[in-house]
Protein backbone atom coordinates (compact mmCIF):
# COMPACT_ATOMS: atom_id res chain seq x y z
CA UNK A 1 0.00 0.00 0.00
CA UNK A 2 1.24 3.27 -1.21
CA UNK A 3 -0.73 5.90 1.14
CA UNK A 4 1.02 9.03 2.44
CA UNK A 5 -0.31 9.98 5.43
CA UNK A 6 0.28 13.95 5.19
CA UNK A 7 -1.99 16.06 3.33
CA UNK A 8 -1.47 17.17 -0.09
CA UNK A 9 -0.93 21.00 -0.82
CA UNK A 10 -3.94 22.77 -1.57
CA UNK A 11 -5.53 26.48 -1.64
CA UNK A 12 -7.79 27.08 1.71
CA UNK A 13 -11.22 27.77 0.57
CA UNK A 14 -15.00 27.09 1.71
CA UNK A 15 -17.44 27.08 -0.83
CA UNK A 16 -17.68 25.47 -3.87
CA UNK A 17 -18.65 28.53 -5.68
CA UNK A 18 -15.46 30.39 -4.09
CA UNK A 19 -12.75 30.62 -6.85
CA UNK A 20 -10.30 29.58 -3.95
CA UNK A 21 -12.02 26.13 -2.91
CA UNK A 22 -10.38 22.66 -3.17
CA UNK A 23 -12.82 20.29 -4.89
CA UNK A 24 -9.34 18.17 -4.01
CA UNK A 25 -9.27 19.24 -0.77
CA UNK A 26 -12.85 18.39 -0.16
CA UNK A 27 -12.70 15.19 -2.22
CA UNK A 28 -9.70 13.63 -0.30
CA UNK A 29 -11.43 14.58 3.23
CA UNK A 30 -14.59 12.74 1.85
CA UNK A 31 -12.86 9.66 1.51
CA UNK A 32 -10.43 9.94 4.63
CA UNK A 33 -13.86 10.05 6.60
CA UNK A 34 -14.55 6.75 5.36
CA UNK A 35 -12.05 4.21 6.84
CA UNK A 36 -13.49 1.28 4.62
CA UNK A 37 -13.02 0.37 0.94
CA UNK A 38 -16.52 2.68 0.40
CA UNK A 39 -18.26 6.11 1.07
CA UNK A 40 -21.30 7.43 1.50
CA UNK A 41 -22.82 9.74 -0.43
CA UNK A 42 -26.03 11.50 0.58
CA UNK A 43 -27.24 8.02 1.49
CA UNK A 44 -25.75 6.31 -1.01
CA UNK A 45 -22.54 4.02 -0.47
CA UNK A 46 -19.85 4.18 -3.55
CA UNK A 47 -17.50 1.64 -4.21
CA UNK A 48 -14.73 0.92 -6.99
CA UNK A 49 -14.87 -2.00 -9.30
CA UNK A 50 -11.50 -2.18 -11.54
CA UNK A 51 -12.24 -3.86 -15.19
CA UNK A 52 -9.02 -5.01 -17.23
CA UNK A 53 -7.83 -3.47 -20.52
CA UNK A 54 -5.73 -5.32 -22.42
CA UNK A 55 -3.32 -4.52 -25.02
CA UNK A 56 -4.13 -6.40 -28.64
CA UNK A 57 -0.24 -5.93 -29.82
CA UNK A 58 1.25 -7.23 -26.63
CA UNK A 59 -1.50 -9.80 -25.55
CA UNK A 60 -1.33 -8.52 -22.05
CA UNK A 61 -3.32 -6.68 -19.48
CA UNK A 62 -3.04 -2.97 -20.07
CA UNK A 63 -4.26 -1.52 -16.99
CA UNK A 64 -7.86 -1.29 -14.69
CA UNK A 65 -10.86 1.32 -15.50
CA UNK A 66 -12.18 2.04 -12.16
CA UNK A 67 -16.20 2.29 -11.99
CA UNK A 68 -18.78 3.53 -9.44
CA UNK A 69 -20.84 1.03 -8.07
CA UNK A 70 -23.56 2.66 -6.01
CA UNK A 71 -25.99 0.70 -3.75
CA UNK A 72 -28.89 2.08 -1.32
CA UNK A 73 -31.34 0.77 0.48
CA UNK A 74 -33.30 -0.24 -2.55
CA UNK A 75 -30.20 -2.02 -4.21
CA UNK A 76 -27.90 -0.94 -7.18
CA UNK A 77 -27.85 2.67 -8.18
CA UNK A 78 -27.31 3.15 -11.82
CA UNK A 79 -23.85 6.00 -12.43
CA UNK A 80 -26.64 8.06 -14.77
CA UNK A 81 -29.66 7.68 -12.06
CA UNK A 82 -26.97 8.97 -9.57
CA UNK A 83 -26.00 11.90 -11.54
CA UNK A 84 -29.69 13.10 -11.95
CA UNK A 85 -30.28 12.40 -7.76
CA UNK A 86 -27.36 14.98 -7.44
CA UNK A 87 -27.32 19.16 -8.27
CA UNK A 88 -24.64 20.00 -11.17
CA UNK A 89 -22.59 21.96 -8.42
CA UNK A 90 -22.67 18.82 -6.27
CA UNK A 91 -21.78 16.88 -9.56
CA UNK A 92 -18.45 18.13 -9.59
CA UNK A 93 -17.59 17.28 -6.16
CA UNK A 94 -18.82 13.98 -6.50
CA UNK A 95 -16.57 13.50 -9.65
CA UNK A 96 -13.54 14.48 -7.71
CA UNK A 97 -14.97 12.69 -4.80
CA UNK A 98 -14.90 9.11 -7.26
CA UNK A 99 -11.56 10.07 -8.25
CA UNK A 100 -10.05 10.21 -4.81
CA UNK A 101 -12.28 7.02 -3.93
CA UNK A 102 -10.57 5.13 -6.31
CA UNK A 103 -7.17 6.34 -6.73
CA UNK A 104 -7.01 5.23 -2.58
CA UNK A 105 -8.70 1.59 -3.37
CA UNK A 106 -6.24 1.39 -6.37
CA UNK A 107 -3.21 2.25 -3.95
CA UNK A 108 -3.86 -0.60 -1.58
CA UNK A 109 -3.64 -3.00 -5.04
CA UNK A 110 -1.63 -1.37 -7.15
CA UNK A 111 0.27 -3.93 -9.34
CA UNK A 112 2.77 -1.34 -9.69
CA UNK A 113 3.07 -1.63 -13.58
CA UNK A 114 -0.51 -1.00 -15.19
CA UNK A 115 -2.34 2.14 -15.88
CA UNK A 116 -5.44 3.47 -13.84
CA UNK A 117 -8.03 4.57 -15.84
CA UNK A 118 -10.18 7.62 -14.01
CA UNK A 119 -13.58 8.51 -15.67
CA UNK A 120 -14.02 12.47 -15.51
CA UNK A 121 -17.04 14.56 -16.31
CA UNK A 122 -16.10 17.27 -18.55
CA UNK A 123 -17.79 19.58 -16.61
CA UNK A 124 -15.80 18.55 -13.70
CA UNK A 125 -12.42 18.86 -15.99
CA UNK A 126 -13.62 22.13 -16.91
CA UNK A 127 -13.82 23.30 -13.87
CA UNK A 128 -10.13 22.32 -12.89
CA UNK A 129 -8.29 24.60 -15.91
CA UNK A 130 -5.91 26.38 -14.75
CA UNK A 131 -5.37 24.47 -11.60
CA UNK A 132 -4.99 20.59 -13.06
CA UNK A 133 -1.80 20.59 -10.45
CA UNK A 134 -4.31 19.61 -7.90
CA UNK A 135 -5.29 16.87 -10.15
CA UNK A 136 -1.33 15.51 -10.07
CA UNK A 137 -1.45 16.32 -6.13
CA UNK A 138 -4.10 13.72 -5.56
CA UNK A 139 -2.89 11.28 -7.78
CA UNK A 140 0.61 11.54 -5.98
CA UNK A 141 -0.95 11.67 -2.58
CA UNK A 142 -1.69 8.38 -3.19
CA UNK A 143 1.45 7.01 -4.31
CA UNK A 144 1.12 6.97 -8.16
CA UNK A 145 2.49 9.15 -10.81
CA UNK A 146 0.57 11.27 -13.01
CA UNK A 147 2.22 9.13 -16.38
CA UNK A 148 0.27 6.09 -14.71
CA UNK A 149 -3.18 7.48 -14.41
CA UNK A 150 -5.05 8.16 -17.73
CA UNK A 151 -8.25 10.12 -17.52
CA UNK A 152 -11.24 9.41 -19.40
CA UNK A 153 -13.73 12.08 -20.54
CA UNK A 154 -17.35 11.15 -20.78
CA UNK A 155 -19.03 11.76 -23.59
CA UNK A 156 -21.42 14.39 -21.64
CA UNK A 157 -21.72 17.70 -22.51
CA UNK A 158 -19.83 20.53 -20.84
CA UNK A 159 -20.64 24.59 -20.31
CA UNK A 160 -17.50 25.05 -21.86
CA UNK A 161 -15.89 23.63 -24.20
CA UNK A 162 -12.41 26.09 -24.07
CA UNK A 163 -12.09 25.70 -20.57
CA UNK A 164 -12.34 21.78 -20.95
CA UNK A 165 -9.96 21.92 -23.65
CA UNK A 166 -7.51 23.89 -21.19
CA UNK A 167 -7.77 21.40 -18.58
CA UNK A 168 -7.03 18.67 -20.76
CA UNK A 169 -3.87 20.80 -22.17
CA UNK A 170 -2.52 21.24 -18.48
CA UNK A 171 -3.49 17.42 -17.91
CA UNK A 172 -1.26 16.12 -20.49
CA UNK A 173 2.16 18.56 -19.82
CA UNK A 174 1.54 16.72 -16.36
CA UNK A 175 1.80 13.69 -17.69
CA UNK A 176 -1.68 12.54 -17.41
CA UNK A 177 -2.76 10.30 -20.49
CA UNK A 178 -5.81 11.66 -22.47
CA UNK A 179 -8.25 9.04 -23.22
CA UNK A 180 -12.37 10.57 -24.48
CA UNK A 181 -15.27 7.45 -23.51
CA UNK A 182 -17.69 6.12 -25.46
CA UNK A 183 -17.67 7.94 -28.98
CA UNK A 184 -20.47 8.36 -30.98
CA UNK A 185 -23.00 9.00 -28.22
CA UNK A 186 -23.65 11.93 -26.86
CA UNK A 187 -20.90 15.04 -27.16
CA UNK A 188 -17.84 12.65 -27.91
CA UNK A 189 -17.60 13.51 -31.03
CA UNK A 190 -15.17 13.90 -33.90
CA UNK A 191 -15.27 17.79 -32.94
CA UNK A 192 -14.17 16.73 -29.44
CA UNK A 193 -11.53 14.51 -30.55
CA UNK A 194 -10.00 17.30 -32.66
CA UNK A 195 -10.21 19.80 -30.05
CA UNK A 196 -8.77 17.37 -27.02
CA UNK A 197 -6.32 15.64 -29.11
CA UNK A 198 -6.58 12.35 -26.97
CA UNK A 199 -4.29 9.97 -26.98
CA UNK A 200 -7.03 7.27 -27.06
CA UNK A 201 -10.44 7.11 -28.04
CA UNK A 202 -12.87 4.39 -26.80
CA UNK A 203 -15.75 3.15 -28.55
CA UNK A 204 -18.31 1.25 -26.25
CA UNK A 205 -19.58 -1.65 -28.55
CA UNK A 206 -22.47 -2.70 -26.21
CA UNK A 207 -23.86 0.86 -25.69
CA UNK A 208 -23.77 0.80 -29.79
CA UNK A 209 -26.07 -2.54 -30.02
CA UNK A 210 -27.91 -1.14 -26.87
CA UNK A 211 -29.01 1.72 -29.40
CA UNK A 212 -29.02 0.04 -33.13
CA UNK A 213 -29.17 -3.84 -32.19
CA UNK A 214 -25.80 -6.03 -32.41
CA UNK A 215 -25.97 -6.43 -36.33
CA UNK A 216 -26.18 -2.98 -37.38
CA UNK A 217 -23.74 -2.10 -34.01
CA UNK A 218 -21.13 -4.55 -36.04
CA UNK A 219 -22.10 -3.53 -39.44
CA UNK A 220 -20.96 0.32 -37.98
CA UNK A 221 -18.08 -0.61 -35.89
CA UNK A 222 -15.53 -0.74 -38.68
CA UNK A 223 -16.98 2.72 -40.65
CA UNK A 224 -16.23 3.91 -36.69
CA UNK A 225 -12.64 2.78 -36.67
CA UNK A 226 -11.62 3.56 -39.83
CA UNK A 227 -12.93 7.32 -39.33
CA UNK A 228 -10.89 7.31 -36.26
CA UNK A 229 -7.59 5.92 -37.26
CA UNK A 230 -7.92 9.32 -40.14
CA UNK A 231 -7.83 11.26 -36.62
CA UNK A 232 -4.68 9.91 -35.63
CA UNK A 233 -5.64 8.14 -32.31
CA UNK A 234 -5.48 4.92 -30.63
CA UNK A 235 -8.45 3.00 -30.39
CA UNK A 236 -10.11 0.91 -27.58
CA UNK A 237 -13.41 -1.18 -28.22
CA UNK A 238 -15.12 -1.48 -24.64
CA UNK A 239 -18.51 -3.03 -24.18
CA UNK A 240 -17.05 -6.48 -25.32
CA UNK A 241 -19.18 -9.17 -24.27
CA UNK A 242 -19.52 -11.97 -26.73
CA UNK A 243 -16.77 -13.87 -28.45
CA UNK A 244 -17.78 -12.99 -31.94
CA UNK A 245 -17.92 -9.22 -30.92
CA UNK A 246 -14.37 -9.73 -29.19
CA UNK A 247 -13.54 -11.09 -32.37
CA UNK A 248 -14.38 -8.31 -34.56
CA UNK A 249 -12.49 -5.61 -32.70
CA UNK A 250 -9.26 -7.43 -33.11
CA UNK A 251 -9.83 -8.29 -36.45
CA UNK A 252 -10.34 -4.31 -37.17
CA UNK A 253 -7.29 -4.01 -35.32
CA UNK A 254 -8.36 -2.03 -32.53
CA UNK A 255 -5.24 -0.80 -30.39
CA UNK A 256 -6.99 -1.97 -27.20
CA UNK A 257 -10.20 -4.08 -25.79
CA UNK A 258 -12.25 -4.48 -22.68
CA UNK A 259 -15.60 -6.02 -21.73
CA UNK A 260 -16.82 -8.75 -19.93
CA UNK A 261 -15.72 -11.70 -22.31
CA UNK A 262 -12.32 -10.77 -21.15
CA UNK A 263 -12.94 -10.24 -17.52
CA UNK A 264 -15.50 -8.34 -15.52
CA UNK A 265 -15.24 -5.28 -13.07
CA UNK A 266 -13.97 -6.69 -9.33
CA UNK A 267 -13.47 -4.93 -6.34
CA UNK A 268 -9.96 -6.87 -6.28
CA UNK A 269 -7.78 -6.18 -9.41
CA UNK A 270 -9.16 -9.63 -11.59
CA UNK A 271 -6.55 -11.85 -12.54
CA UNK A 272 -5.84 -11.18 -16.14
CA UNK A 273 -4.48 -14.44 -16.91
CA UNK A 274 -7.77 -15.96 -18.43
CA UNK A 275 -8.08 -12.58 -20.14
CA UNK A 276 -4.87 -12.83 -21.96
CA UNK A 277 -5.48 -16.37 -22.77
CA UNK A 278 -8.83 -15.63 -24.48
CA UNK A 279 -7.21 -12.75 -26.28
CA UNK A 280 -4.36 -15.37 -27.59
CA UNK A 281 -6.65 -17.24 -28.76
CA UNK A 282 -8.59 -14.33 -30.79
CA UNK A 283 -5.19 -13.01 -32.70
Amino acid sequence: MHLRTDSPPRPAGEHAGDSSFSLAMAAEEIVRASPGASIDWQGVSLASHFQPIFNVRRRKCHGFEALVRAVDDEGAVPWEELLARTTMRARVLLDWTCRAMHLRNYARIDPGDCTLCLNVLPEAAARDAGREKEFANLIRYYGLVPKRVCAEILPAACSSEAKLREAVDGYRELGITIAMGAFGTESSNLDRVVALRPDLVKVDFAALAAAMGNERARRVLPGMVSLLREAHVKIAVAGLETRTDAALAVALKADFVQGFFFASPLAALAADAAGEQRLEELT
